[in-house]
């Protein structure tokens, strides 16, 4: 039977588990969170340029509206609402909550084509999926040691680009545009009949969360028994690396802007609302749109999106998980704005020179390599930057003001859309790709902090 070393924390601890399948589990499920709750995002962008608009439900002014607030208003208020939840009650039960939110909200979706109905549905899915987003990748940064981290949170990332892949490309191959309500409802299926039992029956709560949290009884049943788990599998622990770390204030919401936290604070805010407006959100919201307009069918666009996610962003996150810490964070950050950047180069010369699928699909392997390394590792960097008493928040805060950067990319890059479509729609490339992607990858590699195989505790001065 395993028993603490003598003056160790739960923290350090958890830092000397060996990367078995006790962690894997536990990576695996939280990140399964994030791919069947983002099959859900930007659905609309799927359907629209397939059913409601030839079907002249709404027109493309309503369709910038919706994308509003079904991939910007909502998600930011789920990522504010949730964070600050889970930092009061818990990691688990707000990603139980949350999921449960992305189903039912998302559901409806499959029965109407209503504007307004469509609006509040998938506004109230959003909001389920801004609370996966701010929770997960805080609890994966909790449960990994600081020596792994790199390799368990990007391989297991990988997995959940492979999910998203097969769970949002996949089915659409088959069920769209004929069956989209089907299509629909399995996407709405998966938070609810999958994510929430996994979570509820798998995941115990975050021993970090606990610690800090004055639980300190039960952080200690939950390390003893992933301790116990990991000597069954990989033999007798190394001892836990016991040294003191000098004490800091309690830290709190304020602290966000306070003279600690303030730059990183500020950094992550402008980085986050320039990805998430032009590299994220204005790439879903209107590349399949753009794609269609240029005679694109159906299943050729979601063929290549399948084989692109697959081979470039699953493939990418394996490949970068090998580097694991070796790499700084920030510098893998801006490796993947400049890969991004160049796929969707290609992907722009594919129409204008060549119309090819074959050339679209490797184009897009290259794109989302690059928005996969870039987006994971800023998830990552994100979680990492703050201390756990405020970490959800933090993590929530920022990456849920870089959501407005979701909520006005239907409006930046939906005018920029329509206004140089007579031009190949260059203004749509060109704000995707520099600000979108290339200066804030700029800014964080010069900026950023570092965090290369470095326990939480003294990256963010708990």
């Amino acid at each position: 039977m395993v028993t603490a070393a003598q003056g160790a924390s739960i923290a350090q601890r958890l830092d000397r588990l060996p990367l078995t399948w006790t962690l894997w589990r536990l990576a695996l499920v939280t990140q399964a969170g994030w791919g069947l709750v983002v099959a859900t995002d930007a659905i609309a962008a799927r359907i629209y340029p397939f059913v409601w608009g030839p079907n002249h439900a709404f027109g493309t002014a309503q369709f910038s509206a919706l994308l509003v607030v079904s991939t910007g208003v909502g998600i930011v208020a789920g990522e504010y609402l949730f964070a600050l939840l889970a930092d009061l009650f818990g990691r688990k039960h707000m990603l139980l909550v949350a999921a449960a939110t992305c189903g039912l909200g998302t559901l409806p979706a499959a029965f109407t084509s209503s504007f307004a109905l469509l609006t509040v549905s998938l506004g109230l899915g959003a909001m389920g999926i801004g609370g996966v987003l701010a929770t997960n990748i805080v609890y994966m940064a909790e449960v990994a040691p600081n020596e792994v981290r790199g390799r368990m949170t990007q391989t297991s990332q990988a997995f959940a680009v492979f999910l998203l892949a097969v769970l949002a490309s996949l089915p659409a191959i088959f069920l769209m545009p004929g069956h989209y309500q089907v299509y629909v409802a399995l996407m709405a299926a998966g938070p609810l009949l999958v994510l929430v039992p996994l979570v509820a029956f798998v995941l115990p709560e975050s021993p970090r969360w606990l610690d800090a949290h004055g639980q300190r009884q039960k952080a200690d049943e939950v390390v003893s028994r992933l301790e116990r788990e990991s000597e069954v599998r990989a033999g007798n622990l190394r001892p836990p690396l016991v040294a003191d770390v000098a004490p800091h204030a309690r830290a709190t919401v304020r602290d966000l802007l306070g003279r600690e936290y303030r730059g990183r604070t500020l950094l992550l805010l402008v980085c986050w609302l320039l990805g998430y407006s032009g590299l994220i959100y204005g790439t879903i919201g209107f590349q399949t749109l753009y794609l269609a307009s240029v005679g694109f069918p159906a299943q050729p666009i979601f063929i290549a999106g399948l084989i692109a996610s697959v081979l470039g962003g699953a493939a990418g996150l394996l490949f970068a998980g090998r580097l694991n810490e070796r790499s700084e964070r920030r510098f893998l950050i801006l490796a993947g704005a400049v890969l991004a950047s160049v796929g969707l180069c290609l992907v722009l010369g594919t129409v204008a020179a060549w119309h090819s699928v074959l050339i679209l699909t490797a184009a897009g392997v290259l794109a989302s390599a690059g928005i996969y390394l870039w987006l994971f590792n800023m998830y990552t960097y994100t979680a990492v930057a703050y201390p756990t008493r405020i970490r959800s928040v933090g993590t929530g805060w920022t990456d849920g003001f870089g959501h407005v950067g979701s909520i006005v990319s239907p409006l930046i890059v939906g005018a920029l859309f329509t206004a140089t479509a007579s031009a190949g729609y260059i203004g749509f490339f060109a704000y995707v790709i520099v600000p979108g992607a290339l200066l804030p990858g700029l800014l964080l590699a010069r900026f950023g902090i570092d965090q290369r195989a470095a326990p939480l505790e003294t990256v963010t001065g708990v």
